[in-house]
């Protein structure tokens, strides 16, 4: 059999290999070479028509059968075509992800800022998802509106969107995709608070017995102060939160109402949020008219026994003193003005949906003294009575945080068995004193003031279970994506 003719090619080539593909298999018409993804460190259509080249000359080594060429190198083309989408859409995806986790590190951090209080979060929010490289033009902040968190006041919504770029993906789509992604944080209740000292300390000592039940037992003071426990002091707490240090903090009768020892977290990075601090910014105007009790019930009066009903829309403008034989009545749904007035309460009093304000000149504002023998019940409005400040749902009492005369006029919780108060009471600048032979206990109570003393042989309860849908005590939050 005579051996097969060497092939010749137009251009004299005896085996072809200088030859070019068919046209009709030839990529002419690239854009720039640096607008397509490089394969093996080179611009892809350098690589197509460096394969293509070889595939004619490896076809003409073979036999010289041109349709196997142009099968070759058609196959070639379309296969790399498909390497290069590929690679693009890696790229697309990359970008994707680097977007999914600016937007989770965005509304994370805005949802923290709002959380503090900032006055800007949308600024922290942006600046973070700058630092991942997507510019303020790319980035979204603000409420979520959509999903199941359009009606929380506390979750931020990041939306960060890129268009991509596109070059051999044009042979199979017309126009680039946009990535975007979106994510939701908010700031999620994981422990309720009782009791707060919001910067001179809290200390548990003598013989008293701290009933926090679920409750966490918190101080923002930074230290040395804190929390302290000494003594022969009972607690029990679900949590004892501090800024500062935790002293005594795991003692023997130191548990939880399951006896077991509670969480411990001493020296907070962040102080716990107090739920009325925008009361500080409003100063209160008790009514002009004024009614003074002080002449029908002499403060040291020990043998009168009567009952009296404090109307509504008028300030108590002298001190006013409830005897072990009296009964004071406050009309439900009412604000109460002690204007440069204090109250001492040793018989009984009572009222429901009530707030009582001790306000006046700050070097003559009154306080509060509930003292062992006291009885009754005081309950707070489930909705604010203040205007502008929805805050004060569920406040109880409250002591003007301007009040200068503070080392003086400590505010007294000594209320006896039968002694209920319901609610949130908030002294922000007041020293608040719970000791004697007390049992002051609620299933919603919340003290907050700047120091707390527990001592003496105060049996006190404190607990927010029973606030219904009014929340006057603090929490602590954590920040978590949502969606």
């Amino acid at each position: 059999m005579p051996a097969p003719k060497a092939c010749k090619s137009a251009s004299g080539d005896p085996e072809g290999f200088g030859q070019r593909p068919p046209a009709s298999i030839r990529i002419n018409n690239f854009s720039r070479s640096e607008d397509f993804p490089a394969v093996f460190g080179r611009p892809l259509p350098w690589v197509v028509r460096r394969l293509q080249h070889h595939v004619a000359r490896w076809s003409r080594a073979l036999g010289c059968q041109g349709a196997t060429t142009a099968m070759l190198a058609t196959s070639i083309t379309v296969l790399l075509g498909f390497v290069g989408l590929a690679v693009e859409a890696g790229n697309w995806y990359l970008s994707l992800r680097n977007a999914a986790t600016a937007a989770d590190l965005a509304a994370l951090a805005g949802a923290a800022a709002l959380e503090r209080g900032a006055a800007d979060y949308r600024a922290v929010a942006l600046d973070t998802a700058a630092r991942n490289g997507f510019s303020s033009t790319e980035v979204t902040v603000g409420p979520p509106t959509s999903g199941n968190f359009t009606s929380d006041k506390s979750a931020v919504e990041v939306v960060i969107s890129r268009p991509q770029a596109i070059s051999l993906a044009k042979l199979f789509i017309s126009s680039a995709p946009t990535i975007r992604s979106r994510a939701v944080a908010t700031a999620h209740t994981d422990q309720r608070v009782c009791v707060l000292a919001l910067g001179g300390g809290l200390s548990l000592g003598g013989n008293s017995t701290t009933n926090a039940g679920r409750c966490a037992i918190a101080a923002n003071a930074t230290s040395p102060k804190g929390i302290t426990i000494a003594g022969n002091a009972r607690v029990r707490a679900d949590a004892l939160i501090t800024t500062g240090t935790c002293t005594g903090c795991t003692g023997r009768d130191v548990l939880t109402n399951d006896n077991l020892p509670p969480a411990i977290i001493a020296n907070r990075p962040d102080p716990i949020t107090d739920p009325f601090a925008n009361l500080q910014n409003w100063t209160p105007t008790p009514p002009a008219t004024c009614v003074n009790l002080s002449n029908q019930w002499p403060k040291d009066s020990e043998t009168s026994a009567n009952t009296a009903t404090l109307p509504a829309g008028q300030a108590i403008c002298g001190d006013l003193a409830v005897g072990p034989k009296q009964t004071l009545n406050l009309q439900s749904g009412q604000i109460y003005y002690f204007n440069n007035a204090s109250l001492d309460v040793r018989g009984t009093i009572n009222g429901s949906n009530v707030t009582l304000i001790f306000t006046g000149d700050p070097d003559r504002v009154g306080t509060i003294h509930i003292n062992a023998q006291a009885t009754g019940s005081l309950s707070a409005p489930a909705n604010s009575l203040i205007d502008g400040h929805p805050e004060a749902a569920g406040l109880l009492l409250y002591r003007d945080v301007r009040a200068t005369n503070n080392s003086n006029k400590d505010v007294q919780l000594n209320g006896g068995a039968n002694m209920v108060l319901s609610g949130g009471t908030y002294f922000p600048s007041s020293n608040v004193v719970v000791n004697g032979n007390s049992a002051l206990g609620s299933n919603c109570l919340a003290i907050i003031g700047y120091s707390l003393s527990f001592s003496g042989t105060a049996d006190t309860t404190v607990d927010v279970s029973g606030c219904n849908n009014s929340q006057p005590y603090p929490v602590v939050r954590t920040v978590r994506l949502v969606e």
